[in-house]
């Protein structure tokens, strides 16, 4: 029987947000962050508003009525989602996130002081953060899986499991590399370290990247827990799944507490309400919840295999893209991946390359993706995540891979390092830079190129770059420094973003050398909007900018 083909025009063609005049170039490769909706979804959240607005539960009126069955049956259609034996299971969260912390404060109450709990490097933070809080709170002791450059090992879990391992918390699908773990292999593990060291340790599945690539399957995966949130797989925001066996659950206490979650108050002691009411205090997000019925529906009807292999040929053809092009250091690998390609530039800043690809209107994400972790142990700062979903094409890629080479193009060599102690550094000589050149520029692309040749007119200085110096609300991190002479005023910038230090030279430009009522005169945040940089820069750029100026402004005593 041959496989059936997937129809990436039908499927995008669902899709409202790729219709709107402004998006018909977009190019969106940030699904790993958030995926778009389909109509279906939008308009579920619509009709709930206005067919079945009221809350759930609490009275008898036809709405609320209405409103507690769409509830309990988008609970059922939850538990078929991941399998689960029961709907009982499944516990309604704000996403994988608040899922996670829930996890963490219940299941840690009834720990002994000395346990153990296992994570990986790869982990996501809202998969730390929490367990270390508990840690903290209770003397719990947590382990590592063993790692290279921060990739763990997964096959090598057993090394870190003892009869103090109480809980085993890992990714389902790194959001940072795409690495997707060999669950049976994990599972083996833990099965023979049960019955090795007579343990009662408990398996937690961060599944917030898999349920957009993968059907989940809570019983074959074999886990106690697994955590999921809609807006990774075509739902809305503020909406996720936590499956945690019956038994379990049941003998967990709630996080939080308050209406709903409650079968009678006095006023010193409370009895819960059954599950899974027990974990959902106060008032859900009723029309997300409407929301993730219709993506769940969405997806029942989807060749979801299909799906799965028309994403793989993508992720393939980004890999191989990516390794032709050189001058790009790749982290991530296609074989057992969810989706994600990682890579950061040999020059210039990842930050910098996803303002280029922007101004392309090609969607990325750059930064350490709350994977700061694994980040480091891979020697990297800040990498650039392209991530794929069934709505892109080959165009899409093809059109990415164009952006690469075009930006590979720039001259993005080192500016040379001004020498010297501390306190000793000068002024750039910024006065072969015209602003009329930058102003003249004709389309953002060209205006960007000339910035990138601005920031080749600030040397580094590594002597400024201290914490003192730092510009805080910079996108990337700048450096800025400043002395007084016979009553003019010198400034000198550092950065590791060449748009920064480009951004930095059109400030320093209008202001290095002035007197302190010249600089007072200039009407610097006209010209940076005259220049049309407001609307091109991202908010986070454009506020960089504008640090900058409030730190040069300050430094003249405004």
């Amino acid at each position: 029987m041959s496989q059936s083909e997937f129809s990436v025009s039908a499927f995008k063609h669902q899709f409202p947000l790729f219709a709107e005049p402004e998006n018909l170039q977009l190019v969106y490769l940030d699904n790993a962050a958030t995926t778009q909706k389909p109509a279906v979804v939008i308009e579920a959240i619509v009709d709930f508003y206005r067919h079945s607005n009221a809350n759930t539960h609490r009275s008898s009126h036809r709405l609320a009525r209405r409103a507690t069955e769409m509830v309990e049956r988008v609970r059922a259609a939850a538990a078929h989602f991941v399998n689960a034996p029961s709907p009982r299971e499944i516990v309604f969260c704000r996403g994988a996130t608040e899922a996670l912390n829930l996890l963490a404060n219940s299941m840690c109450q009834g720990l002994q002081r000395g346990d153990e709990i296992v994570l990986s490097t790869a982990e996501h933070h809202a998969n730390l953060v929490p367990w270390q809080m508990m840690a903290e709170r209770y003397g719990l002791q947590l382990r590592y899986v063993p790692d290279v450059a921060g990739v763990p090992e997964f096959d090598r879990l057993h090394e870190v499991l003892d009869a103090r391992t109480r809980i085993v918390s890992l990714t389902g699908g790194s959001n940072a590399l795409g690495l997707r773990p060999d669950f049976a292999d994990i599972r083996r593990q833990l099965d023979t370290a049960r019955q090795q060291l007579n343990s009662e340790l408990r398996w937690v599945v961060d599944g917030a990247q898999l349920a957009a690539h993968e059907t989940v399957d809570v019983q074959a995966i074999g886990c106690d827990f697994l955590v999921c949130s809609a807006h990774k797989f075509y739902g809305p925001t503020g909406i996720g799944l936590l499956f945690g066996r019956e038994d379990l659950l049941a003998a967990m206490p709630p996080w939080q507490g308050g209406g709903e979650m409650i079968a009678a108050v006095d006023l010193y002691h409370s009895r819960y309400a059954e599950l899974p009411h027990k974990f959902e205090a106060g008032t859900s997000s009723l029309a997300a919840i409407a929301g993730l019925g219709a993506a769940l529906d969405f997806l029942a009807v989807q060749d979801r295999a299909a799906m799965a292999r028309h994403e793989q040929g993508l992720l393939q053809r980004l890999h191989s893209g990516i390794a032709a092009l050189g001058q790009l250091r790749l982290l991530s690998q296609p074989q057992h991946n969810l989706g994600v390609l990682a890579f950061a530039p040999e020059q210039g800043s990842a930050a910098d390359l996803a303002h280029w690809l922007d101004g392309r209107d090609i969607a990325v994400r750059v930064g350490h993706h709350c994977a700061q972790p694994l980040m480091h142990a891979a020697g990297e700062s800040a990498t650039v995540r392209a991530s794929v979903a069934a709505y892109n094409t080959v165009e899409d890629v093809e059109t990415f891979l164009d952006a690469l080479r075009a930006y590979l193009t720039l001259d993005l060599s080192a500016t040379p390092a001004v020498q010297g102690a501390a306190l000793e550094w000068q002024s750039d000589d910024l006065s072969a830079l015209q602003l009329e050149r930058l102003a003249a520029q004709r389309n953002w692309q060209d205006r960007y190129r000339e910035l990138m040749r601005w920031g080749k007119a600030i040397a580094d200085k590594p002597a400024i770059r201290r914490d003192s110096n730092l510009v805080r609300g910079c996108e990337s991190a700048a450096w800025l420094v400043h002395r007084e002479n016979e009553g003019r005023h010198y400034f000198a910038l550092d950065s590791d973003s060449r748009v920064v230090k480009g951004l930095g030279a059109l400030l320093l430009s209008q202001v290095d050398g002035k007197t302190a009522a010249e600089i007072r005169a200039l009407d610097i945040a006209g010209m940076f909007t005259d220049l049309g940089l407001a609307q091109h820069l991202s908010e986070s750029r454009s506020n960089g900018f504008y640090a900058l100026l409030q730190r040069t402004r300050s430094s003249i005593g405004d």
